[in-house]
Order: structure tokens, then C-alpha cells, then sequence
């Protein structure tokens, strides 16, 4: 059929839906029609997070009369009138699948973005798609926390030290923060032995195990998150501590007895034994020498410190000072079996405890512990597991 000059806009009112391409061989002879392209993804109006970059848009691509080959051009704008264009793209190759795609470079956020496509066949362009638009969210970046406590290479013999870590800073308008710790016995945390999300606290963010973590060495770290931008920090390098069997002090039943957990340890005991047949328990230790104080306010009769015995009912610890001990003496004798009801009388507790061959308890020393003078110190030793 031969087609006069100025026919193509005829062609164009036929074809309501359709763009008219012509051959560069014969400029007068339409070869293919075709449809504006199907905005496919985004959905329009939808939100982004700024770490959901980059996006990627998506046409189903146009309907044809023809085979000729189509190309397409993309347009994003800041306007819906696309004057101030952020990212265009031309000859973008048909995907034969049906639709085609384009990944945007990074984009700024807290902006709405508009978008659309045009087809390209023989060099004609067609009508775009209709304009659709979504919004970028604000960059929000989370720095790691600073791990605090258990301190790197520390020892530690509560069996749920406490974590703390000091609050991350941050970039941007995050929402609500809440902070991911994990605990192994592995660097990679590879497997866990405890885990929890913990609300953002004032300065600092503490945490407490619900069970007790084993003996050995002990990897920790924890990341600050957003879930509502669904955005995290990285984690920080891993601290290490040394969980060690023993009691945790502070965690001590001391059953009216001073509780020395926050005495510094000045003394290490490098040796223990007790007869219970005679109730005889010795104890030596190296370190700080403690002054000796008045027996209750006899000047005539010095003391050094007291020995400390510790037992475990119903998995719990109870502790108690044993009788002083002056200077330079190692030794001392609470009545054989009834070492405990000796040692302790009338206490409900540590009075009636009664061990078998076997049973493990802990002993320890400390600065004079029943009846404080003004002035004296408030030292102690290590804990020392043995064995009745």
C-alpha cells in the first residue's frame, strides 16, 4: 500500500495506543506499531529505605505490531514535570523475558523521586509510560557501640556477668534503638550461647544472661538497630574474658556478715588445707600485709583478719566470717565435724549446714570482718574452691 506524505499523523489518530516507527530505507512506510511502556515496579507512592538502595525500575515491555528491535530511555526527576532530572539512561536493551530493568546509581534521601520510560524503535520515540514516583527516607547511619564490660582479658567467676556497653552515636533521625548481644565461645560466633535485643538505656545498655555461661574463654560484642528503618551498626571488634569457676561475691548470701565483695583483692591464697576430723583449717596467702587491729578495742590482744567459708544450698551461695586470726597465724580449729554449727552458732543458714566427704565449698580471707574499727581496712583475698 502506498502511503502519501503527512499520512504518519493518520496513522498516529488510527492506532489511539500506538506510535507509528518507520524504516530509515523507506521514511514513508510504516513498519511497526507500538504501545508506551507498563510501569511495572515501584509500585507508585511506595517508600524506601535509604539502605534499600540501590533500586531498581521495571517496565513490562511494549506491545508491538512488528519484530523490529526497541530500545528504551529512562527519566528520574526530583518534579513531576522531570525540569530537574537526577538519572537518565538511553539504548537500554529490550529484555526478551517480557520486562526490563534498570538499577538507579545511589540516590540522595529524604527526597520523592519521579520516574518513567519511553520505547525507542528505529530512532522514533514513543509516548512515555505514566509518571510514577516513590520516596527515598533520610540517610540514618549507626555507629558500633563501645564495648565496656567484662573488660577485654578479665577474669571472671560470675557464671551471668553483666554486659554493658556505652550507646552508639549516630547520623540522621533513627527510631527507636535497641542493641543485639551475643555471647560465644567462638571468635566467629559461629554458634551462640546466649543472645538478646535490649532497649536503648540512658548513656549505657547492660545485660544479664538468664543462664549461667561455662567455664573457659568467653567472646562477646553486640550492634546498635533500628528496626523501624531497618538499619544496624556494624559490630565492634570482640572482647574476650575468662569466665572462671568460682562464686560471684556480690551475688553472696552473706547472712548479716559484711559483705566484702567491693573490697579490693590484696592477698592471693596459695594454700589450703582442713582436717575435718579436727576441724582444722589452714590457710596461707601472699600479697599486701595487713595491719594488725585491736581485738574488740583490746590493745592487749592483735588481730590480722578473719577466714571466710562459703557453701552452696539449692544453688545458691551463703558466706560467712569465721573466727580472727592475728598475725602470722595460718591455722584454725571451729570443732571438727561441727565445724559449721561451731563456726557459725545460732546462724539459721550457715549453723546447720552439714558436709559429706566430697562436697565442694569455698574458703577466703579478709581484713577483720566481725566488728570494723574506725580506720581499718576492708581488703580480702581470692576465693578458693576445695573439697570437705
Amino acid at each position: 500500500m502506498k502511503v502519501k506524505p503527512g499520512s504518519l499523523l493518520v496513522a498516529v489518530s488510527v492506532f489511539t495506543s500506538f506510535v507509528v516507527a518507520c524504516t530509515t530505507q523507506n521514511p514513508n512506510r510504516p513498519t511497526m506499531s507500538f504501545t508506551a511502556p507498563l510501569a511495572s515496579q515501584p509500585a507508585n507512592g511506595v517508600t524506601y529505605n535509604f539502605n534499600q538502595q540501590p533500586i531498581t525500575l521495571a517496565i513490562t515491555n511494549v506491545v508491538r505490531t512488528g519484530s523490529d528491535p526497541v530500545t528504551y530511555s529512562v527519566e528520574v526527576a526530583r518534579d513531576s514535570g522531570f525540569s530537574n532530572k537526577v538519572f537518565t539512561r538511553d539504548g537500554v536493551a529490550e529484555n526478551p523475558s517480557g520486562t526490563t530493568t534498570v538499577t538507579l546509581d545511589p540516590l540522595t534521601g529524604n527526597s520523592s523521586y519521579y520516574w518513567r520510560w519511553k520505547a525507542v524503535v528505529n530512532g522514533i520515540a514513543g509516548e512515555p509510560s505514566n509518571a510514577q514516583s516513590f520516596f527515598l527516607k533520610p540517610n540514618i547511619v549507626l555507629n558500633p557501640p563501645q564495648l565496656l564490660s567484662p573488660a577485654s582479658a578479665a577474669s571472671i567467676t560470675a557464671p551471668r556477668p553483666t554486659f554493658t556497653i556505652v550507646n552508639s552515636t549516630f547520623q540522621g533521625q533513627p527510631g527507636a534503638i535497641t542493641y543485639e548481644f551475643q555471647v560465644s565461645t567462638t571468635s566467629n560466633f559461629s554458634s551462640l550461647l546466649a543472645s538478646a535485643s535490649v532497649a536503648q538505656q540512658t548513656n549505657q545498655t547492660s545485660w544479664t544472661p538468664t543462664a549461667d555461661l561455662p567455664v573457659g574463654t568467653i567472646f562477646w560484642r553486640a550492634r546498635a538497630r533500628d528496626l523501624t528503618n531497618s538499619v544496624d551498626s556494624p559490630f565492634p571488634s570482640s572482647s574476650a574474658f575468662e569466665r572462671k569457676a568460682g562464686i560471684d561475691l556480690a551475688q553472696v548470701d552473706y547472712q548479716g556478715y559484711p559483705n566484702i565483695s567491693s573490697g579490693p583483692e590484696t592477698k592471693t591464697i596459695t594454700s589450703v588445707s582442713f582436717d575435718h576430723d579436727a576441724g582444722q583449717l589452714c590457710i596461707s596467702a601472699d600479697g599486701e600485709n595487713w595491719p594488725a587491729m585491736p581485738f574488740l578495742g583490746d590493745d592487749s590482744v592483735q588481730v590480722e583478719g578473719n577466714q571466710w567459708s562459703f557453701v552452696q544450698i539449692d544453688g545458691k551461695w551463703y558466706g560467712g566470717a569465721n573466727s580472727w586470726y592475728r598475725p602470722g597465724q595460718e591455722c584454725k580449729t571451729e570443732g571438727g565435724a561441727d565445724y559449721f554449727s561451731d563456726g557459725f552458732p545460732g546462724n539459721p543458714i550457715l549453723g546447720a549446714v552439714r558436709l559429706r566427704p566430697g562436697d565442694q565449698w569455698a574458703v577466703a580471707l579478709s581484713t577483720p570482718a566481725r566488728a570494723f574499727t574506725p580506720g581499718s581496712l576492708n581488703h580480702r583475698s581470692n576465693v578458693v574452691m576445695i573439697v570437705w
